[in-house]
């Protein structure tokens, strides 16, 4: 919102708190020396309809801190009538909870740019943000409404591309220090930082906003720019409604302060963009450039390093280091080396196709300093890698050949590595699930397991050991056997040592009942005893005196 000059020079600006909660007007009041920093509290309301009946009757305020949640008329409502009156155009200033974003978002729709965090009240900060306020106010005074606008809206656009012909062509040699005063820009010739920030969900933005998409960009910019203005540094541009550059500078080469900087930085706007726009991002940040003709050097390595949000995870900051793990191997061609794993396709042991699928996997992502198309190409060749696989071993049917065909038309839509492989692997579980079928090797993996049961009943046997020994996961061995055999795995297990039990009980019934526990695979008697009287109905001595008998 903008402001109109009431007064004469120097005189305090006439502040409105409206605020439901006594205990923060109280904290807001006492906060700072008001009066001494040229800022005077005139009224304190408790709704917005309180604040608007005032205001209507004393025209001299200058600016509104308004929570936005408050009853009988809340924030948003204050704004909308304040716009309404005529004489009169405070500076408003909203006050803010964590789960606010949402109405901040609105308010930003209404033109209000400053927030104050209840949380975070700390009064330098709020005495900055009134401060330059303040100084804004006295600006104003010395043109008129439509000077300023035209003389400020001019300002931004020329601020906004030098930028961009810094990013695209770099600084010129001829180009004045004093360019950056001339353009109010929070920068400085050396240790220059780039950074990309990208929008994720891009597709749910856009169905968010629409047609108001031009809201959108302006309300990410504005967010953006709050958090470089408290810092005192940085500058920030849209190359599109998904993608904004920042472009920071500092005062020292210091590395580790650099960095420590702007780890803070970063981390605040995603923090800003989150709680009040709701979305998330990632950010690709450049090395430092110490020489201004490099920029656009710089500016393409922190749009690469935005981009490895195909291969590393979304959300985050991705620094040079982080990007350098995938940097260093150029990219190569799958053709040639799928052998191990066709070999192990064809044998069928599902534990060795999955390591060799993650080799693939591993190679593929080695293309990552080539760009994501290349990357995406790859993976394709991974496809159609598995879809030869399956033609010449005739393991595919029109129902397999539509799951394939989604694949490959999702794998162009598809916004990350993890996601893209997910998909792959499903196949390949579902080619392990039919070449089971047709090869007859489930009836020959069960049969491998129930010999070793009954070979091995008085040994310690798990589930986990016997899936080893079949080279199978605990989860496909176990459901496979189920299906097989018509029982768990526990409770064949469990009958092959009672029948063992039961033979030895009838051959040698001197023995104790120990010595036949020990004999079927159970360190614990009682153990054995509940187990032999759940099965057979009796206990282990009454079945050895109805056998001896």
């Amino acid at each position: 919102m903008n402001m109109i000059f009431h007064g004469k020079d120097d005189r305090e600006m006439n502040v409105m708190i409206v605020e439901d909660e006594t205990i923060m007007r109280l904290a807001l009041s006492t906060l700072i020396d008001w009066e001494s920093n040229g800022f005077r509290i005139v009224y304190e309301a408790s709704n917005g309809y309180q604040a608007l009946q005032y205001i209507k009757e004393n025209r001299e305020i200058d600016i509104v801190i308004t929570d936005l949640k408050m009853p009988v008329m809340d924030g948003l409502e204050l704004i909308d009538e304040l716009n309404q009156v005529i004489g009169t155009s405070p500076h408003v200033v909203i006050l803010s909870a964590y789960d606010d974003f949402e109405f901040v978002r609105k308010a930003f729709k209404r033109g209000v740019n400053d927030y104050i965090l209840k949380s975070e009240m700390d009064p330098n900060v709020v005495l900055n943000l009134l401060n330059r306020i303040k100084h804004d106010f006295e600006v104003e005074q010395t043109m008129t409404r439509q000077s300023r606008e035209i003389r400020n809206g001019e300002k931004v656009r020329l601020k906004q591309q030098t930028i961009r012909e810094w990013l695209e062509i770099g600084v010129s040699p001829q180009s004045e220090p004093s360019i950056l005063e001339d353009l109010n820009m929070r920068l400085e010739w050396n240790s220059i930082i780039i950074s990309l920030i990208r929008v994720e969900s891009s597709a749910e933005v856009q169905e968010r906003y629409g047609s108001s998409i031009g809201e959108f960009v302006s309300s990410v910019v504005k967010s953006i720019d709050q958090v470089l203005t408290e810092v005192g540094t940085g500058e920030v541009i849209s190359c599109n409604p998904y993608e904004y550059v920042v472009v920071l500078s500092f005062r020292t080469s210091s590395l580790m302060y650099v960095r420590q900087h702007i780890s803070q930085i970063m981390n605040q706007i995603i923090f800003v963009l989150k709680e009040y726009i709701n979305i998330q991002v990632t950010i690709g940040v450049s090395e430092m450039c110490e020489e201004v003709k490099q920029i656009p050097a710089y500016y393409l390595q922190a749009r690469k390093n935005a981009d490895l949000r195909f291969v590393i995870n979304k959300h985050r900051i991705i620094y040079p280091e982080d990007a350098r793990h995938f940097l260093k191997q150029s990219g190569e061609t799958l053709i040639g080396k799928e052998k191990a794993l066709l070999d192990a396709l064809k044998e069928g042991k599902e534990q060795s196709v999955l390591q060799e699928l993650d080799k693939m996997f591993t190679l593929i992502k080695r293309s990552a300093s080539m760009g994501n198309e290349v990357l995406r190409t790859r993976y394709m060749e991974l496809l159609m890698i598995l879809v030869k696989f399956m033609y010449d071993n005739g393991f595919v049917n029109n129902q397999e050949m539509n799951k394939i065909e989604d694949v490959y038309r999702m794998a162009w839509q598809i916004d990350s590595a993890a996601k893209l492989q997910t998909r792959i692997s499903s196949l390949v579980q579902q080619l392990l699930q039919e070449m089971d079928k047709k090869a007859g090797q489930m009836n020959r993996v069960v049969s491998v397991a129930q010999a070793f049961i009954t070979e091995h009943y008085d040994e310690d046997i798990t589930l986990r050991k016997v899936s080893e020994i079949v080279h199978l996961s605990e989860s496909h061995f176990s459901t496979l056997f189920s299906k097989v055999v018509g029982e768990t795995f526990k409770e064949f297990v469990t009958k092959v040592r009672m029948e063992k039990a039961m033979e030895i009980m009838k051959k040698e019934p001197y023995l104790k009942i120990y010595e036949i526990a020990e004999r079927t695979g159970y360190a614990s008697t009682e153990h054995f005893s509940r187990v032999f009287k759940k099965v057979s109905g009796m206990s282990p001595n009454q079945f050895m005196k109805t056998v001896s008998k």
